[in-house]
Formats: structure tokens, C-alpha cells, sequence
């Protein structure tokens, strides 16, 4: 019996290595380049994904990124207040932050305006002290080294938020029914832990405290260094 054998000239490959993928993503990269650089602008017509107004915030934390009018990016966040958003100026999108377009975290009431809570404008005290004003005056070139995402709008009070995702201006009202636990544990109860128990400004996220907590014990990361990250 005679087998006819035939030599391949190459032998067959039984998977393909990460050079192989990158060569097929090279084939690929300018309609890659295309679709980054028109996700840059805003879709055509530029309508908020909720309620067809005027679309001029892009949320990056929503999936698919969807613009929003300012009435339904507040309604839209108020459970989830650590998303980050750009404002759209005219001729690109800018960094901007959930505090700018005016939304207000409310504590108590999963999420609802206190009944009895203050107007909005006043400030709220925390267990009867005055929370403190900074009446110090900010240079031009001093907030020009202030993100836009960081910038404290005027009246109200407001609390930095640390998150996994990023470092938070927001601004809160507190239940203050007659039932209302103290500020600093209406903050605990969201999951959120405050640096003081009285004067309340800075406050960290679980999940911040957590993800701290790996990077130490995996890598010794220390807190300073685990903050500059962000």
C-alpha cells in the first residue's frame, strides 16, 4: 500500500497568539480612530435621551453615554450621584459635574426632598453649629487650577465626596425631621463615612474605603499615594 503523504509547508496553528490580534486590529484602526473621534460631538438631533428637549449633558457613566436636558440629568442621578458628566458648550463637550447642573443629594428619605427640610439656598447646621464659611478671595489663577467638576457653586451646603470613581463636589440637604438621626450618621446610613463627626465637609464611599483597603494589604499603598491617584 502506497500513502501519499503531503508536507505542509507550515505547521497549522491551534490558536492564535496576541500578535495575531493585534495584526487584525491594525487592519480595523482607522474606522477605530473614526468612531473615537465622533464620539466627540454630539449625536444628530442633539435631544435629551429621556424627554426629546435640548440635550446638553453627556453622562460617561451611563451606559452608552446618552445625553440628557438638565431636568432629567438631575432626575436621573439622584441614586446615583457619583457619575461623572461634560456639558456640551457649543463646540465640544467640557468636564463638568452633576453639583453644576443643580443636583442635590437628599438624605432620609431614600433619595426624597426632607419634608421639613430648609429652602434651597439656606444652610443647614450640623447638631446646631454653623457649618464654617471660607470668606477667603480665589484668585483668577488660583481657580484656573480647579477642575470645572470641583467647583463650588454659591449657596448651600456642600460635602467633597471620595469615590472609586473619582473625587465629588456635591450638595446635600439632611432630613431634619424630628426623628432625624445626627448629620454624620444620616451620611453612615447612605454609605458614606465622614472625616468628622461635627462640621461635616469630606466624606468617603464604602467602596473607596474598600478598594483602599486591597491596595494596602496587597501592595502597602499608602493612603497619601492611594489619594493621588485621583
Amino acid at each position: 500500500m502506497v500513502i501519499n503523504v503531503r508536507l505542509l509547508e507550515r505547521p497549522l496553528k491551534l490558536y492564535k497568539t496576541q500578535n495575531d490580534y493585534l495584526h487584525q486590529w491594525v487592519e480595523h484602526r482607522n474606522e477605530y480612530l473614526e468612531a473615537l473621534l465622533a464620539m466627540e460631538a454630539p449625536p444628530n438631533p442633539q435631544k435629551c435621551f429621556i424627554c426629546d428637549g435640548d440635550g446638553i449633558y453627556r453622562c460617561l457613566g451611563c451606559f452608552s453615554q446618552p445625553l440628557f436636558c438638565m431636568q432629567c440629568c438631575q432626575k436621573q442621578h439622584y441614586m446615583l450621584p457619583f457619575h461623572r458628566i461634560k456639558q456640551w458648550t457649543g463646540n465640544f463637550f467640557e468636564d463638568s459635574s452633576l453639583c453644576l447642573a443643580g443636583m442635590v443629594l437628599h438624605l432620609g428619605h431614600r433619595g426624597q426632598p426632607c419634608p421639613l427640610g430648609v429652602p434651597e439656598g439656606m444652610d443647614q447646621h450640623a447638631n446646631g453649629v454653623p457649618f464654617p464659611v471660607d470668606d477667603r478671595e480665589w484668585s483668577m489663577e488660583e481657580l484656573d487650577d480647579v477642575p470645572p467638576f470641583l467647583w463650588v457653586p454659591q449657596g448651600g451646603n456642600h460635602l467633597t465626596l471620595v469615590d472609586v470613581t473619582s473625587v465629588h463636589l456635591l450638595r446635600v440637604r439632611y432630613c431634619v425631621c424630628p426623628t432625624s438621626q445626627q448629620f454624620h450618621m444620616q451620611l453612615l446610613e447612605s454609605g458614606l463615612l465622614s472625616a468628622t463627626i461635627d462640621q461635616l465637609k469630606t466624606a468617603f464611599s464604602f467602596s473607596v474605603l474598600n478598594d483602599f483597603i486591597r491596595d494596602n494589604l496587597k501592595w502597602g499603598t499608602s493612603a497619601n499615594n492611594y489619594y493621588n491617584k485621583f
